[in-house]
């Protein structure tokens, strides 16, 4: 009798066990779908729009190959998923990284390494998040918008050379 009740005791315990992993595994499986989904979602930087550069500093960067490239991948953004930006965060820091070291003469100021230096960070930052076991797909996606962002302010700065350089000469002419 006492064999019988702990034949039983054991099948109930088994099939309880199998019910609940079961279970987990359903749950499991669904987080891995949300997870997925996250990581296809497009990135929304549309609200961000790219600053023009003058004809005078587009000229000046046809060039810099660099730039040229950052260029490239800063506009692709916009198509990008964040399994994208994951995928291509390695591109993008070494092109961030070549694009510091190769600054022509006539950009090289103060202001505009500040800006390059912070794209260096916040490029290096999505790399390390891209890198990680379990990456954060929201901030994936805020360090994408800090890259457009520190992009936008390169340019302005890039415009600024030639706005400083044409008000010191309208001054000396009057």
């Amino acid at each position: 009798m006492k064999l019988n009740s702990l034949l039983a005791s054991l099948f109930l315990f088994g099939i309880l066990s199998l019910g609940i992993s079961c279970s987990e595994g359903k749950k499991n499986e669904e987080k891995e779908t949300e997870d997925l989904t996250e990581f296809q979602k497009k990135i929304d930087l549309d609200s961000i729009r790219l600053v023009e550069l003058s004809e005078r500093t587009q000229k000046e960067t046809e060039s810099w190959m660099m730039y040229i490239a950052l260029n490239s991948e800063v506009k692709r953004l916009k198509e990008y998923t964040i399994l994208d930006v994951i995928d291509n965060s390695a591109t993008i820091e070494n092109v961030v990284d070549s694009l510091s070291q190769t600054v022509p003469k006539v950009f090289d100021t103060n202001a505009i390494r500040a800006r390059i230096k912070t794209l260096v960070t916040h490029s290096k930052l999505l790399l390390e998040n891209s890198e990680r076991i379990e990456p954060n797909p929201s901030e994936i996606e805020d360090l994408s918008a800090e890259l457009k962002l520190d992009f936008n302010n390169l340019n302005i700065q890039l415009n600024e050379v030639f706005i400083m350089e044409e008000t010191s000469e309208e001054s000396v002419m009057d």
